[in-house]
């Protein structure tokens, strides 16, 4: 049982040197038409990597706790409330960060605003992570 406990505490560990590891990876120079191929979405928002898992996990909890009553289970959206799942992160994180700021920009804004101004950058990100993986 020892060996099992020192290996789950190396887990986290060995995440974090995978990640840092393949981050290295792959042509610095690409070439110069790229139309056709699949591009990753750029990050969310500014920041240190962060184990994507964890991400999701936190956007998921948030999630549970403020915006499931409106808008319904894992984002699915319920009238009058919008369908939130799928939408691109980066536009979820304009949306909220827009709220946050007090920028009106839908119906719904006035019940948004109040919602959005109690999130942080963090957890804006992984609201948005997360239902964008919707």
């Amino acid at each position: 049982m020892i060996g099992r406990e020192n290996s789950m505490r190396r887990l986290p560990s060995v995440f974090v040197l995978a990640i840092f590891l393949l981050s290295g990876c792959g042509d610095k120079n690409p070439p110069a038409n790229t139309a056709n191929r699949a591009v990753p979405p750029p990050p969310v928002s500014q920041g240190a990597p962060i184990d994507a898992a964890a991400l999701m996990h936190t956007g998921q909890l948030k999630y549970a706790v403020v915006c499931l009553g409106c808008h319904g289970q894992n984002g699915k959206g319920q009238p009058p409330f919008p369908v939130l799942a799928g939408k691109p992160a980066a536009d979820l994180v304009a949306m909220l960060k827009d709220y946050r700021a007090g920028n009106t920009r839908g119906p719904q804004s006035a019940t948004m605003m109040p919602f959005a101004k109690a999130l942080t950058d963090a957890e804006i990100d992984a609201l948005s992570i997360y239902l964008a993986a919707q």
